[in-house]
């Protein structure tokens, strides 16, 4: 075999194992970005069912303690009658010096707990899916998997993070003066 053909043959050679190689980066690429992908699009019909569920449970938890609070009406209603019913004027001292009863405050402890939690768990998942987006788009903006994945029209993702007007608001003033923790 003469000197010209062994070197064709290497750089033949070359090219097949470079060609190789080019091929296992693409694969790799486009693998981990469709599983990025696959993650975000989950992630966010996932939050839809968490926040769905965060307001149901602070609904029916707050509607317990509703029936709790009307509960408690009639039987310091029906108390008070009681004890003012002979039209004695001395009767109210008496009901004053009674002990009234005693008010369970659990279930609007739990409220609490329950809006607390629930959405510091929601926020967690927005966090979450934040994360998720930064790393697809790092993928999609770094060199060489920007050039490869921009070859198959890959584009960033829109996420979707619930927030409320008032922070929108604040976003685009720059400013939040609301410091009234309870409006008059």
């Amino acid at each position: 075999m003469n000197k010209g053909c062994i070197v064709a043959l290497g750089v033949v050679g070359i090219v097949i194992i470079f060609l190789f190689v080019m091929v296992g980066i693409t694969i790799g690429y486009f693998n981990q970005e469709v599983g990025l992908r696959t993650t975000i699009e989950q992630k966010q019909v996932d939050n839809k069912n968490e926040f769905d569920n965060m307001a149901k449970k602070i609904s029916q938890v707050a509607q317990v303690s509703q029936k709790q609070l009307e509960a408690l009406k009639d039987i310091f209603n029906s108390y008070a009658q009681a004890r003012t019913g002979d039209g004695d004027g001395g009767s109210i001292m008496k009901w004053v010096q009674e002990s009234v009863p005693n008010v369970d405050t659990s279930t609007m402890n739990n409220l609490q707990n329950i809006i607390v939690g629930s959405r510091d768990s929601f926020t967690m998942r927005q966090k979450e899916l934040l994360d998720l987006k930064r790393e697809h788009d790092k993928l999609l903006r770094t060199f060489p998997s920007n050039f490869i994945l921009g070859m198959f029209g890959k584009k960033p993702i829109d996420v979707v993070i619930v927030t409320s007007s008032k922070t929108e608001k604040a976003f685009e003033t720059g400013k939040d003066d609301d410091t009234d923790v309870f409006k008059k």
